[in-house]
């Protein structure tokens, strides 16, 4: 079963869109963090790994005046986002494999992404992350925090997958690719969880 296709057709087929966030308002956990990676990072190029529509994060990253490109594998949602977020440019494309310059940015960011891919490929997407970004950049991801190698089901309207190690493998992960975890959460909503991560290179 290719998980990549059962997310790619989830999201051009599913209507997250119309579900989801329509504007760049942050709830509470968000603007914590976000905030915490301005006061450390106050201006420069941003890229951002399943940007999906472009809101919240994208819109809002942009009024703040950073450079945003967003990477989504989604052809249906880049197109939104180009829409959404004019002055950001959004990519095609599968963030864990496209290739792009190492050392070329001062940030990533990846909000409910990095768990549509295989969790074994997680430890290399680590890798990339911190080779992409410049030194004393940051990243701003979110990651699951149950065990499971690869869950299919519904979301919304469509089949989607997941896949994720636990919150203190996760922890582990990043640290041991070399980033310092500067800010750390869980994050309860609902019937989803998740793990939020600031960390620097």
């Amino acid at each position: 079963m290719d998980m990549r296709k059962i997310v790619e057709k989830g999201y051009d087929e599913g209507e997250y869109a119309t579900h989801y966030r329509k504007q760049d308002k942050l709830n509470k956990l968000e603007v914590k963090f976000l905030s915490k990676l301005f006061k450390v990072l106050k201006s420069g190029k941003i890229i951002d790994f399943g940007s999906g529509t472009g809101i919240p994060y994208d819109s809002y990253l942009v009024k703040k005046g950073f450079n945003v490109t967003g990477i989504d594998i989604s052809q249906k949602h880049i197109d939104l986002a180009k829409k959404n977020v004019p002055k950001a440019k959004f990519v095609k494309g599968d963030f864990s494999t496209l290739k792009l310059k190492n050392n070329s940015v001062d940030a990533i960011v990846s909000f409910y992404a990095i768990f549509h891919i295989p969790r074994s490929e997680h430890k290399k997407i680590m890798k990339k992350m911190y080779n992409l970004i410049r030194p004393k950049g940051y990243i701003l991801i979110t990651l699951g925090i149950n065990e499971m190698k690869m869950a299919v089901g519904k979301f919304i309207d469509s089949k989607m997958a997941w896949s994720s190690y636990s919150a203190e493998k996760n922890k582990r992960l990043v640290e041991q690719t070399g980033f310092k975890i500067k800010l750390l959460e869980e994050e309860h909503h609902n019937s989803e969880h998740h793990l939020w991560i600031l960390a620097q290179k």
